[in-house]
This record gives structure tokens, sequence and C-alpha cells, in this order.
């Protein structure tokens, strides 16, 4: 694999921006990544930074020369997208490589130049109500239902859509405050990925960038008390989705790594442990996956199934069990070497992938880290069996344990427990 560069730089007024050479790319990739996100608001203003998203980076409602230029791009054929998390809002820009002055300015100016219109606003609001709604109505809940059952009504537990009071409620001041307060140049961070020179784009990126100038605040200390905790939104499905979640290690862990292969091991296909006991020995299940999530703040490893109600306690039982396994008997070595294989094979076409490659430097950037892929590979690669084990022991016990489901009631999993 060729060597992989991160050119970096911070201007004076506290952007930074990253650049990652992708000289076989064919289009250029420009992420703008604001260091606000759900996890850094308060019960009282929960949803506040899905609010802005909408308001200040939707095309519709931009000031007209953004929105000219905006549209410009995308009539050339460049790509726009925006998105909120728990961690940041980021705005991205797909485009051509005689594009990227344009991108770069257009992203600019939606930064710099932004306006919170009330008919905006207006307009928005029942959308996102709608939004809302949809997300409640659907298992696309469950992993945030999952971060509430660990962390409860505080910082990584709310969810980014926010509380429905909330969204009915927020003024354009609510809005305009936040926004000048904390989407400022110093949290932000400007990535761009694809076959771009570096000089030149520096360059361009100062002339767009550099004059951006607001006075930082500093956001209180997200408050984040870890008390797992088991929840259920009950539905007329005669199906379950559930999720059986321990706690993790935050991003910074050096165990991260290894937590994320004894998810592999668990769950991570058509070879894994329970795929091979849930579904094709005792056929009660036709998904079961597992996968880890490391926020900055905290993390876990988590099982989810779908399964007829009545499989319920079965199902749940057999999951014990096989945790039961690995914590005794640990893996073998050709569990492990398969569980890297394919971890390395999903980092390695992380490169094939730009938006992808993308999102995650900018999530690496955003956490105080750099995403190079051989250098994920060489963490993959040094993971040892006795790791697994010593993290299986660690993170599998009945203290860690959270539970969330879509389509029973609470008192049903509680007897699971």
């Amino acid at each position: 694999m060729p060597g992989e560069t991160i050119i970096q730089t911070v201007f004076s007024n506290g952007l930074r921006v990253k650049l990652k050479q992708q000289l076989q790319q064919r289009t250029v990739n420009l992420g703008v990544f604001i260091a606000h996100g759900a996890k850094d608001e308060t019960p009282e203003v929960n949803g506040i930074a899905h609010y802005i998203e909408h308001v200040l980076f939707n095309p519709n409602h931009m000031p007209q020369p953004t929105k000219k230029l905006l549209n410009t791009l995308l009539g050339g054929g460049a790509q726009y997208e925006a998105y909120t998390s728990k961690e940041y809002t980021r705005f991205t820009v797909t485009c051509l490589p005689e594009q990227q002055e344009q991108a770069l300015s257009a992203l600019s100016q939606l930064v710099s130049r932004w306006h919170i219109d009330t008919k905006a606003m207006e307009h928005e609001r029942p959308i996102i109500l709608q939004e809302h709604a949809m997300h409640f109505s659907s298992s696309t809940i469950l992993g945030e239902l999952l971060d509430k059952a660990f962390w409860g009504d505080r910082s990584l537990g709310l969810f980014v859509i926010g509380r429905k009071e909330n969204i009915h409620r927020f003024t354009k001041q609510e809005l305009e405050q936040r926004a000048s307060q904390y989407y400022s140049a110093e949290r932000t961070h400007l990535v761009a990925l694809g076959p771009l020179e570096i000089e030149p784009f520096v360059n361009l990126t100062n002339k767009y960038f550099g004059s951006w100038m607001n006075t930082p605040h500093s956001l209180p200390t997200p408050v984040v008390e870890t008390e797992p905790s088991i929840s259920a939104l009950p539905t007329n499905q005669s199906r379950v989705d559930l999720i059986v979640g321990y706690v993790g290690v935050p991003f910074s862990s050096s165990d991260r790594h290894a937590v994320a292969l004894l998810a592999d091991v668990l769950g991570g296909g058509m070879r894994s442990r329970l795929f091979l006991e849930l579904r094709e020995k005792h056929q009660v299940v036709y998904l079961v996956h597992a996968y880890s999530v490391n926020y900055g703040l905290g993390g876990y490893l988590a099982i989810r199934t779908n399964c007829e109600a009545a499989q319920l306690p079965k199902v749940y039982a057999l999951i014990q069990q096989e945790l039961e396994r690995i914590k005794t008997g640990g893996i073998t070595e050709a569990e492990l070497a398969s569980a890297k294989a394919a971890r390395t094979t999903a980092f390695l076409r992380v490169l094939e992938n730009s938006t992808q490659h993308l999102q995650i430097l900018g999530n690496y950037s955003v956490l105080n880290d750099d995403f190079f892929v051989d250098l994920e590979v060489r963490r993959v690669a040094a993971v040892q069996t006795e790791h697994i084990m010593r993290m299986a022991r660690e993170i599998l016990i009945p203290d860690h344990l959270a539970l969330v489901a879509l389509g029973p009631k609470e008192e049903t999993l509680l007897r699971l427990v």
C-alpha cells in the first residue's frame, strides 16, 4: 500500500485544515465538521443543533448569494449533504477538481455569512416534527435508545432529533445565540480528500476562510455518567428488535480494536458465533449482528437481533450462553484470524469510497486523531487472543448490561435478566 500523508495547518482564527491527497481520485471531497452536536446540549435545548442544521444549512434557506453559488455547483454535478450527530455537525461537497474553488467559497459562506430567517424556522418546524415522529416509529431509534440506556438524559444519551416540546418551542433568538457562540472557526475542522495540490489548496482555503472571525465560547464540559438500564418501546408487531449492550471503551482507548474484533467474532458475519448458534443451529432469528461504538466520551459493544416475540427468552438465553463461553474459553486463533481479515478488508475498502473516507477523516479529526488506513490495519493485526479474552471478561458482566427493544413492554425485558 502506498504511504498515506495528511497535511495539517491551523489558521490564526483557529480553523483546523486537514488535506489528504488521493491522486487516483477523479473527484474532490470537502467537509466542514463543527464540533457541536447533541452531546453538547442539555435536556432544555436538546435538538437545537439538529434544528440549526435544518435552518442554516438547507440550500432553500441560505442567503441569496450563497444559494446561487451552491445551486451553480449542484447544477454542475456537485453533491451536497448536511448532517447532525452526537459529536458534530457536518456539511460536505463532492465535486470535480475544477469546481473546488467554488465549493470552498460556498462552504465558507455557509459558516460565516449565515442568517436565520423566521420564515425558514417556521417552514422547518413541521418538517422536523414529522422527522421526529418517523424516527420514533421505526427501528432507527434503537441505536439512540441504547445510548440513552447507558447515559440517561445527559450528553451522549440525548437524542439528536431532540425533544418534541423543544422543537415546538425553539425561537429565532435561541438559534441565533447558539450558532453565534458555538459555530465558530475555533470549533471547526475543514477536511479535504482528493487529487489536490497542497499549496494552492491551502492558499484557496485561507482566501475564503481566513477572514472568518467570531468570538469563541467554551462549551460546558458534558456530564457523562454511565448507568446501564433497560428500555423498551412497545408496538403492536409480533416481532421484536432487541439490542443487548455492554459498556465498552471510548475512542481514545488502546483497547478499541480488541473490542471491535470481539464484536466481529460474536456477530460479524455468516461465520460468527451468534450467527451460527442463533440462526443456523436454532433457527430463532434471521438477523443477528454485533458491533462496537466508540464516542469521544464513552463506548459500548452491542448485539442486535430480530425475532418472534415468543422466542425472545430463548434468544436472550442463547446470547448469554455464548458470551459465557467466550469469557471462560476464549476464542481460537482461527476465529481471530478471520475477524482480522474481515476488518482489514473493511478498512481497505474505505480507500475505494471517498464519501465514507471523508466522513471518517472528519470524525477522527473532531476526536483529535488522524485516520490512516495502514495504521488501523497494523493496530488490528497487533491484537492477540489473550487481549480479546481480557476484554470479554472486563466488559461482558451484569453491571455493564443495558437492554433496549422495539416491540415488547419494559417488564418483559426485566424478566429476561
